[in-house]
C-alpha cells in the first residue's frame, strides 16, 4: 500500500474504530468512500456492505441501491417501490486490494464472482454461493421480477477493482481473461448496456475520498450573472443564466455519469420521466417553447463550500443542488436524446436560471435548504433526547474514557470526535434498552418506532449505568460480528442475541422478561437490586462469554432458515414467538 493511502486508511480506522488486518481495514475504507452517498458514515451500513471472509468469490463489497437507498432485504425493496410506477435501481460490486499493482487473475476471479451471483439471481441454486452472496442475488432477483416498476429495462451495474497502484490499470483491463469475463456477464442480459470494469489506483481512490464532500474543482462558464452582495458568512453568491452545455458539466462527470451525491440534500428523488411535472418540462425542451425555458422554469439553486472565478470561468467544489432536482434529471434525459446528440448546439442555446451560494458556514447552508423547502421536522427522538435523563446519560457516557462509549444526544451536523463504532444515537439506544433491560427484543427488531413515542418506557427514572450497560452490550455484539464474518448471517437477530446475553449475565432479568409486564419491569429497574449493570472488567468478560453462548442459541433456533443458505431477515426473527422461544432456550442454558 502506498504511504499516503496507508496513512489515510489508518486515520479512517481510528476515527471509526474499525479493527482487523490491513486488508480488512482497506475494504472498509473503500466501502465508506465508494458508497458514501448511500451509507454516509453509518458504521453498521458500512459493515454490512463488506462481505469479508475467505468465501467471497473475489467480491469484497456489494451494494444494491433502490431509489437512492441502500437495501439489505427484499422486503425493503417492496416498501420503497410500493405505489410508485417509476423507480430506480443500481448494483455495485467492488474488489479492494492493498496491492500497488493489478493482477489480471484476481480481476478475472472477481468478475467470475459477479457472474456467479448474477446466475444465481436468474435461477436460484444454479450455482453454489456463500450466504452473503446469496443475499445479494436475492435482492437482484427481486428487482428483476418487479421490472415493470423500474425506469430501466435492465439493471444499471457498476464494477470496480480498487488498488493502491499509481496507474489506472488499462493493460489489466485489456487482458483476454478479463475481457471475456466481462463479455460473459453482458451475455446474461441482466445489466444495462455499456457495462464495464473500472480499475482504480490510489489517485482515483483519493478523489473518491474528496467526493465525500461533493465534487471538487468542477469548471464551468457563468457569463450571464449578477453578483449578490456577500455577507460575513456568505463568501460569494450569484444569480443568473447558465447554458445547458455548462450545466451538464455540473451534473455529469467525465465518464458521462451523474455526479455522486449532488442531490443528497434535495427533498425529492427523481420522480421519473412520466411524472406530470417532468413530462411538462420535457415537452418544453422538445418544442419551440424551448427559448422561453428561463421564464417557465425556476431553475437550480446550488449550495457550495467553495467557489472561485476567473473572468467568466468558475470552479466549484462541494456543491449540492438543493432545488431543481427534477429539472436537472429532465435536462440529463433530454441531452441523451437523438435530437440533441445530432445537434449539440441545442444545449448551447438553452439557458437555465441558476442561483449559487458559496459558504462554509453550516447554519447558512441549512438556512438556504430550509428556504427551498428542505426543513427537517423535529423528530420524536429529538424530543426524547431533550429530557433531563437523556442529558444525564450523555454526561455518564462522556465519563467512560477513551475506551468507552459516547451518547450522541443531539444531532450536531458534524460527528462526535470519537470512534464512530463507539458512538450511539437515540434510536439505537432505545432499541438496546428495550432488548437488554425489558426483554422486548421482538419490538426492538420489528417496531422500533414504537419506542420513540413520547413517554416511551425506555426512558424512565432508571440509573444512568443501565443505559450504558445496554449500549455496551450492543457494541460488543457488533464487534463480535465484525471479527467473525461467518456469524453475520445472524445480524437480523442482533437484538434477540442482546436479550439473551443480558439474561445470561443477569439471570434475575429472566423472570422480568418472561412476564412481559412493562410497568413491573420499569419499577424493578428504578431500584435494580441484585442486578449488575455497572460495566467492569469482570462484567465485560461475562458479557463476551454470554454473547458467544447467545449466538450458539440463535444459530440453533433459526437453523432451518440458515439451512437455506442465506442470512436471516427481519421477517424471519421479528415475531414475539421467536423472542419467547429464544428466552426459553437461554433459561435452560442458565440453569445448567
Amino acid at each position: 500500500m502506498d504511504t499516503l493511502t496507508g496513512k489515510r486508511v489508518a486515520k479512517f480506522c481510528r476515527d471509526f474504530g474499525f479493527e482487523g488486518t490491513d486488508a480488512d481495514k482497506f475494504e472498509r475504507y473503500v466501502a465508506a468512500n465508494y458508497l458514501f452517498q448511500y451509507v454516509r458514515d453509518d458504521v453498521e451500513s458500512i459493515e454490512r456492505t463488506v462481505l469479508g471472509g475467505g468465501e467471497d468469490e473475489g467480491i469484497d463489497i456489494a451494494a444494491v441501491i433502490v431509489n437512492n437507498r441502500i437495501v439489505f432485504e427484499p422486503e425493503e425493496i417492496d416498501d420503497l417501490i410500493a405505489g410508485q410506477s417509476a423507480n430506480s435501481s443500481k448494483v455495485i460490486f467492488i474488489q479492494a486490494k492493498t496491492s500497488e499493482s493489478y493482477d489480471s487473475k484476481l480481476i478475472a476471479k472477481f468478475l467470475h464472482g459477479v457472474e456467479a451471483v448474477t446466475k444465481y439471481a436468474i435461477k436460484a441454486n444454479s450455482v453454489a454461493l456463500p450466504p452473503r452472496l446469496v443475499d445479494v442475488a436475492i435482492l437482484i432477483d427481486r428487482i428483476a421480477e418487479n421490472g415493470d416498476k423500474f425506469q430501466d429495462s435492465r439493471i444499471p451495474c457498476e464494477l470496480y477493482y480498487v488498488t493502491t497502484s499509481s496507474n489506472e490499470g488499462q493493460s489489466a483491463r485489456s487482458q483476454l481473461q478479463v475481457t471475456e469475463a466481462i463479455a460473459r456477464i453482458r451475455e446474461l442480459g441482466v445489466y444495462s448496456e455499456g457495462l464495464r470494469l473500472r480499475t482504480h489506483g490510489h489517485e482515483e481512490l483519493a478523489n473518491k475520498q474528496k467526493e465525500r464532500h461533493g465534487p471538487q474543482n468542477v469548471q464551468f462558464n457563468f457569463e450571464k450573472r449578477q453578483t449578490i452582495p456577500a455577507t460575513e458568512r456568505v463568501s460569494e453568491a450569484y444569480i443568473g443564466l447558465v447554458s445547458a452545455t455548462e450545466i451538464m458539466k455540473l451534473l455529469k462527470d467525465n465518464f458521462g455519469e451523474v455526479r455522486a451525491g449532488i442531490f443528497d440534500d434535495n427533498v425529492r428523488l427523481d420522480l421519473g420521466p412520466h411524472n406530470t411535472v417532468n413530462s411538462r418540462i420535457m415537452g418544453t425542451l422538445q418544442s419551440a417553447e424551448r427559448e422561453h425555458f428561463p421564464f417557465l422554469n425556476n431553475g437550480l439553486t446550488i449550495i457550495a463550500t467553495g467557489l472561485r472565478g476567473n473572468g467568466d470561468r468558475f470552479f466549484i467544489s462541494g456543491y449540492q443542488i438543493v432545488n431543481g432536482g427534477q429539472t436537472s434529471h429532465q435536462l440529463i434525459r433530454w441531452s441523451e436524446t437523438d435530437e440533441v446528440k445530432n445537434d449539440p448546439q441545442l444545449l448551447d442555446n438553452l439557458w437555465i436560471p441558476v442561483k449559487i451560494v458559496s459558504s462554509n458556514d453550516r447554519d447558512v447552508r441549512t438556512s438556504v435548504s430550509i428556504a427551498t423547502n428542505l426543513q427537517t421536522a423535529i423528530g420524536s427522538t429529538d424530543i426524547q433526547a431533550s429530557s433531563q435523563i437523556a442529558k444525564n446519560v450523555e454526561e455518564y457516557f462522556a465519563q467512560s474514557g477513551a475506551d468507552g462509549l459516547r451518547y450522541e444526544r443531539q444531532n450536531r451536523g458534524a460527528a462526535l470526535a470519537f470512534a464512530r463504532t463507539r458512538v450511539v444515537a437515540t434510536p439505537e439506544l432505545n432499541r438496546a434498552v428495550a432488548a437488554t433491560l425489558f426483554g422486548e427484543s421482538s419490538r426492538a427488531i420489528g417496531s422500533p418506532k414504537d419506542l420513540e413515542v413520547e413517554g416511551s418506557f425506555v426512558w424512565g427514572n432508571y440509573p444512568v449505568e443501565t443505559y450504558y450497560y445496554a449500549a455496551w452490550m450492543i457494541y460488543r455484539i457488533d464487534r463480535y460480528f465484525a471479527r467473525t464474518p461467518e456469524s453475520t448471517t445472524l445480524k437480523a437477530a442482533k437484538y434477540h442475541i442482546a436479550m439473551m446475553a443480558s439474561a445470561l449475565v443477569n439471570p434475575g432479568l429472566i423472570s422480568i422478561f418472561e412476564t412481559g409486564d412493562i410497568d413491573a419491569a420499569a419499577k424493578k429497574l428504578e431500584n435494580p437490586k441484585k442486578l449488575n449493570f455497572r460495566i467492569s472488567d469482570k462484567l465485560s468478560e461475562d458479557i463476551e462469554n454470554a454473547i458467544t453462548s447467545a449466538v450458539e442459541v440463535a444459530s440453533a433456533e433459526f437453523r432451518d432458515v440458515l439451512a437455506e443458505g442465506r442470512s436471516l431477515r427481519k421477517d424471519d426473527v421479528r415475531s414475539r414467538r421467536s423472542q419467547e422461544a429464544l428466552l426459553g432456550r437461554v433459561k435452560a442454558v442458565s440453569q445448567h
